[in-house]
């Protein structure tokens, strides 16, 4: 495990970690973080995936975990920024230094919802959807449902300016997030299909897309619901996505939820799936 201090596309310092492959090098795996989650919550999977034979990179946005540098409320930066700067940058970087190699993304969340808007995206051999869908209102779970207008017509717009950014760990919601991100966010969540709807151009990103997917949602996901995940995947056109709906009961675990995949008790039950199919993917 190697900290590691690259550039974005326009020269803002990101902190990112990397994970060296043991044995037979096998490709090179982004693990594209969840909104607001710090990339220290993906070292575990990154370590199972070296243990594979693949180099594995996790990296916080700019304005999340160790990226963070100076005052929150001066940052200015939104979902493109995350998106076409910071994670497009790390894929170049990857790619030019090791161009031989598959290079696959493992997103969560928000990290594979934007992947098809990635301007580097002709270089994956593969992208792995983890609880991956909608945040549009109504793709949420219910509990999540009855609180999202008040998350999105009262804390954020009143919170945003008074603090600089959203103040989102101080009051236990999502995190703490910069302010041009979470109104693109918020956009987002208040059209009727999420990013297909809310930002110009992601329509004919996801159906213009051309790599493998593997898509892994699960059924007690306590933050979105299945349809909104069935929404997303189907507006890949180019190739059928490998959707595979999971119910933690049938792996003998007694939960998942959106973040349990990530979780070392998950490694022997889902992990592998992962890996294999990138093996698979990869020929």
């Amino acid at each position: 495990m190697t900290p590691i201090s690259f550039a974005a596309s326009d020269g803002h310092r990101l902190a990112a970690y990397r994970f060296d492959a043991v044995g037979q090098m096998r490709g090179q795996v982004v693990i594209a973080a969840a909104m607001a989650v710090p990339q220290a919550f993906y070292a575990p999977f990154a370590r199972y995936l070296a243990r594979r034979g693949y180099t594995a990179w996790t990296f916080d946005y700019r304005g999340i975990g160790e990226s963070l540098s100076g005052p929150r409320r001066k940052l200015k930066a939104d979902l493109g920024d995350w998106l076409r700067k910071d994670y497009d940058a790390l894929l170049q970087m990857i790619a030019a230094a090791s161009p031989q190699d598959p290079l696959f993304v493992v997103g969560h969340s928000f990290g594979g919802q934007v992947a098809p808007l990635l301007p580097s995206r002709e270089r994956l051999a593969g992208l792995v959807n983890i609880a991956v869908g909608s945040g549009s209102t109504r793709h949420l779970a219910p509990r999540v449902r009855r609180s999202a207008p008040l998350m999105w017509h009262l804390l954020a717009p009143a919170l945003c300016p008074l603090f600089g950014y959203f103040p989102g760990a101080r009051i236990g919601v999502v995190g703490d997030l910069p302010s041009g991100a979470m109104f693109q966010w918020r956009r987002w969540c208040l059209t009727p299909e999420y990013l297909l709807s809310g930002e110009p151009g992601a329509r004919e990103a996801y159906a213009t897309a051309d790599y493998p997917v593997l898509a892994l949602t699960f059924s007690d996901d306590e933050l979105l619901l299945e349809a909104g995940s069935r929404l997303l995947h189907g507006a890949y056109r180019r190739r059928a996505v490998d959707y595979r709906l999971v119910d933690p009961a049938s792996l003998g675990l007694a939960r998942i939820g959106h973040f349990g995949f990530f979780k070392p008790q998950s490694e022997a039950a889902l992990w592998p799936l992962v890996a294999d199919w990138m093996e698979r993917t990869a020929g």
